[in-house]
């Protein structure tokens, strides 16, 4: 039984791997100079998303329909609907006020803007938004800030599964180290930031300036702890943490 659990993990492995290098997310980022075709950021997106769900229905047995994958500019950027069970993810350029932020974040250099986009938005944050359709069909019970802590956990696992994955994760770690050094804490001082990022969660989400400190420290915490972060474990794990704020 061992053995053929070992050969059903390596053939996992192994088909995750082609769908990645298929898709092209295993190399470096796209081109600033390509304009970007939101059909075909969609189309590589929902190969990714058949590679997750694959890794994920080996550890469960399953996790049902696939999500709809809907790529498109919103002031939202990037979210999972729980409800329709619909991934939302922009593409270059957004909205106009996303691009300031975004120059913001690299003292107005528009290729390293652009990168910075491309890696978090069009990379990493597709499996961390597909973590949050497992949480939710897992029926995972966390908090908003567990919530997201998982997600990124998942997907620093998930491309765990593919070692090339490796140097471009410690890319997208030194682009958000630079990005958040231009970003403040917002937590007040006398707040907890664990009750802070729960009780103010829908206000922090609709400004990137405070939102996004908080989210680019999680995913830096996820990229350190990548080598004790194994998928199968995490995505067993759901359905045994939580608490009782489902987000």
């Amino acid at each position: 039984m061992e053995g053929r659990e070992r050969r059903t993990q390596t053939w996992v492995r192994r088909g995750v791997w082609i769908a990645l290098c298929g898709l092209g997310v295993l190399g470096s980022a796209q081109s600033v100079d390509v304009d970007v075709d939101p059909a075909a950021v969609r189309a590589g997106v929902e190969q990714t998303t058949r590679a997750y769900a694959l890794a994920a229905s080996a550890v469960v047995g399953g996790v049902g329909p696939l999500p709809e994958i809907v790529v498109e500019n919103t002031p939202h950027l990037a979210y999972f609907n729980r409800l329709t069970h619909r991934i939302v993810l922009p593409y270059w350029p957004p909205q106009e006020s996303t691009v300031t932020f975004f120059l913001t974040l690299t003292a107005g250099d528009e290729a390293a803007a652009r990168e910075l986009f491309t890696e978090l938005f069009d990379w990493f944050l597709v499996a961390h938004e597909l973590t949050h359709w497992l949480q939710t069909v897992r029926g995972a019970a966390l908090d908003y800030y567990h919530a997201e802590i998982s997600a990124n956990d998942g997907a620093v696992a998930f491309y765990g599964l593919s070692p090339e994955s490796e140097e471009r994760l410690l890319r997208l770690d030194a682009l958000l180290a630079a990005a958040l050094e231009r970003l403040t804490d917002p937590t007040p001082p006398a707040l907890d930031p664990v009750t802070y990022f729960n009780a103010f969660y829908a206000t922090l989400t609709g400004d990137p300036y405070r939102y996004g400190y908080y989210q680019f420290r999680f995913i830096r915490d996820s990229i350190a702890r990548r080598h004790e972060l194994a998928f199968a474990e995490v995505v067993a794990a759901l359905r045994l943490s939580g608490t009782d704020v489902e987000p």
